[in-house]
């Protein structure tokens, strides 16, 4: 815990060293290119102004409204959409008429017959020492 305050401040004494050197570096190439000042517009005489508004407002054409094209729907579906839907909506009744839950079925037997010497060799087999 000692050391970490040193090692804080080597950091940002890094880091600042690093930021100033960057600023000298952006200063550096402000001065060797210096902003040229923006282009003045040409000087227009009132005459050529004039002329120039006439031409604008004559080349504007005047705006005419355009009506709203009227779209048409058919109110009957077209007959493969009709097919996938009923098909899709069979499925989904399949899906639900499945009971949520299974009942298991018990099996009964009479007699269940256990080796003892058959599932010694079995285990042997199958979990053989040196796999």
């Amino acid at each position: 815990m000692e050391n970490f305050l040193p090692a804080l401040l080597i950091i940002g004494a890094v880091i600042y060293k690093i930021y100033s050197e960057y600023q000298k570096e952006q200063e550096k190439a402000r001065r060797r290119l210096p902003q040229a000042p923006p282009p003045t517009p040409p000087v227009i005489s009132e005459a050529e102004q004039k002329m120039q508004r006439r031409v604008t407002e004559s080349t504007t054409p005047a705006h005419i409204p355009i009506p709203a094209k009227k779209v048409e729907r058919s109110l009957g579906k077209p007959e493969v959409v009709r097919k996938t839907r009923e098909e899709r909506s069979a499925d989904a009744k399949l899906l639900k008429k499945i009971p949520s839950k299974v009942v298991p079925e018990i099996e009964e037997k009479g007699e269940v017959s256990f080796n003892l010497r058959e599932a010694i060799i079995q285990s042997a087999i199958l979990n053989r020492p040196y796999q």
